[in-house]
């Protein structure tokens, strides 16, 4: 009896000690490789940093940097079983990425090699009609009106704020900032000549600031200057080496088939349609087709046009669109053909 209560304590003990032994873990190292494109697929023309983000902040850990072809490898500690919702992402200052699941990775096979789906960077486009006035580049001089400026504005009394801004220009002429933020007001304030003024001293002042291009450039092709419009998108191509402001392609795409540059229309408007894989600017469709309209394509004029009434079937002037296109390899209509790029 005293044998077999000593057995049995025996059994009891060897069980809480094998039970008390730490769990097997459930995370093994995985070695992790994949790559970073932008949006038509190339690499990107500067290093990125990998990251994975998780729900409970806990698993969020910093990665590697791709390499020239944007390729990146990891080595991973992962917890196949863990309830944290984790993702894969790129990350560089100006731009945002897609991302890849990093919850549960194989959790079958625990094959020590994973591939992770490319991941897509795309660039944070600033609104060039934002105006930002950085404190640092302002002289002391100015500096009262700037701050009266930002008042008005913030007060949404325009015309004050146009006036306080010339004021702050005329004390620092070389105050980019201020320039473009006048053209943008004045803009606003249906005053054309006065805003492409601004815009143009805007860029004497500073030539590597990109926006005062960018609303330059609309503003000529408002004004159906297409000369200007021609120029000046053309300097923004050649400075926005990151791609910062990709519709430009479409604005030099109008102004080269106002000039009849049909050629060099349909290179910008397929440059264009290859740097807008998300579809952001539609029109870019329409304007191809118009192009290869006017070089005798009806075929495919008609299958871009179309793609275009898909992608935005609520557009400013679909009426006048789904007219052109039903009227497509007849006699133009004087006046019925909508402008190219309403802005």
């Amino acid at each position: 009896m005293i044998r077999k209560d000593a057995f049995v304590c025996a059994c009891a003990c060897a069980a809480f000690f094998i039970s008390a032994k730490p769990a097997k873990p459930d995370t093994y190292p995985v070695i992790l490789q994949g790559k970073v494109t932008m949006e038509d697929g190339t690499p990107p023309p500067f290093t990125v940093s990998i990251e994975r983000k998780c729900s409970d902040g806990q698993g969020d850990v910093p990665g590697p940097l791709t390499n020239k072809k944007g390729e990146w490898l990891w080595r991973l500690e992962v917890d196949a079983f863990a309830s944290r919702a984790c993702i894969f992402r790129a990350s560089h200052a100006g731009y945002t990425s897609s991302q890849a699941d990093a919850s549960n990775l194989n959790v079958t096979s625990h094959s020590t090699t994973l591939t992770i789906p490319p991941l897509v960077i795309y660039a944070s486009t600033a609104d060039p009609y934002s105006i930002k006035i950085n404190d640092s580049n302002v002289p002391g001089k100015a500096r009262g009106s700037i701050e009266k400026a930002m008042k008005a504005l913030d007060a949404r009394n325009a015309p004050e704020a146009a006036a306080d801004l010339q004021a702050a220009v005329a004390a620092a002429p070389k105050l980019a900032e201020a320039w473009h933020g006048l053209g943008v007001i004045q803009e606003n304030l249906e005053k054309p000549t006065e805003a492409r003024d601004a815009y143009t001293h805007a860029i004497a002042a500073d030539p590597k600031l990109l926006p005062p291009y960018v609303t330059l450039t609309r503003l000529c092709i408002k004004t159906k200057d297409w000369e200007c419009a021609s120029k000046t998108s053309e300097s923004l191509i050649k400075l926005d080496t990151k791609k910062a402001y990709p519709e430009i392609y479409l604005h030099r795409a109008v102004a080269q088939y106002e000039l009849k540059d049909l050629a060099g229309a349909e290179a910008s408007a397929q440059e264009a349609l290859r740097l807008d894989a998300r579809h952001k600017k539609p029109r870019t469709e329409y304007v191809l087709g118009r192009i290869l309209e006017a070089k005798g394509d009806a075929n495919a004029a008609r299958e871009h046009m179309t793609k275009y009434l898909e992608l935005d079937p609520n557009g400013p002037d679909t009426v006048q669109v789904k007219a052109h296109l039903q009227n497509l390899g007849k006699p133009p209509i004087e006046g019925a053909d909508p402008d190219l790029e309403p802005l």
